[in-house]
């Protein structure tokens, strides 16, 4: 909504209370008045400018958050949430008394709050504005650079023609073997050395398995349904990817990133709002990692096993990198700079960064599925954890507890008259990760294993 919008439908008590704030010299009963003097003061780009300077740190990254969102309407709730650790409701009503947000019902006759598109605005501009003045850039390229283009989607036209023209068989757990991995990594333009043993998980289906840039490549391909893992443990192409191959290189890189945000966003849970910020860095000029990761505060978060730095280097710059829309460089004194690539700001501007996120989804998932087969519980919610007893048992209790699915416990959540697949769907819809491919499959195992032994007794008693 426009903010002249904004200012009409609002209570005039509203009015009252910014012009206050304001010191606005103004007829306070007249509600066009108000609404001149209003209109007039707010829409001055130096007020936004002034208020960002006065925000604690906390206070200007949950208003970035608003800012570089598509939507200009939040429900109350929320809000709230945000700004929680800012004392929530009694942020809201500070934000509206400074006339950056607008009560309304006149949507949904629910109460939500409006957050001007002029404000919006102004606000992304000075936040931005004041979060580059801590971060370095140069037009100068570093001495060594790297620009991998569009190699992620020759890669994976790689996998799917090895997959197709090889006998590929998996392990037990659904993995692909040595041997023919270590063949499928020689091939690859863009080399990974296979995996150090290592707890790994978050990041894929498949991420335990195999190297980072590999593992979303295979996992994107599973996802499409162009690679099938069959019950005999063999590893096929299906016919869908006929159509894939018939795709431009600029539309198979698109639906690889759309893919790369959907996945990584579980564990970076601020990585959409991250990318919009890049779309708003200097073109043309070379921006330095440590400065921007830096600036950037607490929207990048350690991830378990993660560190802080390793979350920014590994799941996101290098990654980028990989999906073409960065290149990177090292200067003489080891430090890591990057630049976006035309093709990175045709994809950073474009519809992959559309989808919001659902908040009320996310504070859902409250446990997350490992590839031993056990289920870390991050928050409680009562009824989720009673339809997860009826899959697994209890194998910690305390603060942090942790479930463990074993072969009987699976049974038993099948005779609760659900299916292996409506179970996968179950995990997949509250876990904070996907779940791994190996358990997927263990599940679907059993799951057989159970209708047969089940047949077998049928038939001993029809005897």
């Amino acid at each position: 909504m426009r903010l002249s919008e904004c200012l009409t439908h609002a209570d005039i008590s509203v009015l009252q209370k910014v012009a206050d704030y304001h010191q606005l010299a103004c007829i306070r009963h007249s509600k066009m008045s108000l609404l001149q003097e209003l209109l007039m003061t707010l829409r001055n780009p130096q007020l936004a400018t002034n208020q960002v300077r006065q925000w604690p740190v906390l206070r200007r990254q949950t208003m970035m958050r608003l800012s570089f969102n598509r939507k200009g309407i939040f429900a109350a709730e929320e809000l709230e949430a945000m700004f929680q650790s800012q004392g929530g409701s009694t942020a809201l009503t500070e934000l509206t008394r400074q006339g950056w947000l607008y009560p309304t019902t006149r949507f949904t006759g629910r109460l939500q709050y409006c957050l001007p598109e002029e404000l919006q605005q102004q606000l992304a501009k000075s936040l931005m504005a004041e979060l580059m003045e801590h971060v370095r850039v140069r037009s100068q390229a570093p001495l060594i650079c790297s620009d991998e283009g569009y190699a992620v989607v020759r890669d994976c036209a790689v996998l799917l023609e090895y997959v197709e023209r090889h006998p590929v068989q998996l392990t037990v757990e659904g993995s692909i073997y040595k041997r023919n991995l270590e063949q499928l990594l020689q091939l690859l333009e863009v080399a990974e050395p296979p995996l150090e043993p290592g707890w790994r998980f978050g990041y894929g289906r498949r991420f335990h398995d195999y190297p980072d840039r590999l593992a979303l490549i295979y996992d994107f391909a599973f996802q499409q349904k162009f690679l099938v893992e069959h019950v005999d443990g063999m590893l096929t192409v299906t016919e869908e990817v006929n159509q894939w191959r018939l795709q431009s290189e600029s539309a198979k890189l698109k639906s690889l990133f759309g893919f790369y945000i959907s996945l990584y966003r579980r564990a970076v849970f601020r990585l959409p709002l991250i990318l919009r910020l890049f779309t708003q860095l200097p073109k043309d000029c070379w921006v330095s990692s440590l400065d921007f990761a830096a600036a950037l505060g607490n929207l990048v978060q350690p991830y378990y096993y993660d560190t802080r730095d390793h979350v920014w280097q590994n799941r996101i710059v290098k990654m980028l990198m990989h999906m073409g829309v960065l290149r990177t460089g090292s200067d003489e004194d080891n430090q890591i700079w990057f630049q976006i690539t035309q093709t990175g700001q045709q994809l950073l501007l474009g519809d992959t960064l559309s989808e919001e996120i659902d908040e009320t989804a996310i504070e859902k998932r409250i446990f997350i599925v490992q590839p031993n087969f056990e289920i870390v519980i991050t928050a409680n919610n009562a009824a989720i954890l009673s339809d997860l007893a009826l899959l697994c048992d209890l194998k910690e209790g305390g603060t942090l507890r942790v479930y463990r699915m074993t072969e009987s416990s699976i049974q038993r959540g099948l005779a609760a008259r659900k299916t292996a697949n409506q179970w996968i769907e179950f995990l997949n819809r509250f876990s904070q990760t996907p779940v791994p491919g190996n358990v997927e499959r263990t599940l679907r195992e059993w799951e057989r294993r159970g209708n047969a032994l089940k047949e077998s007794e049928q038939e001993s008693l029809s005897s």
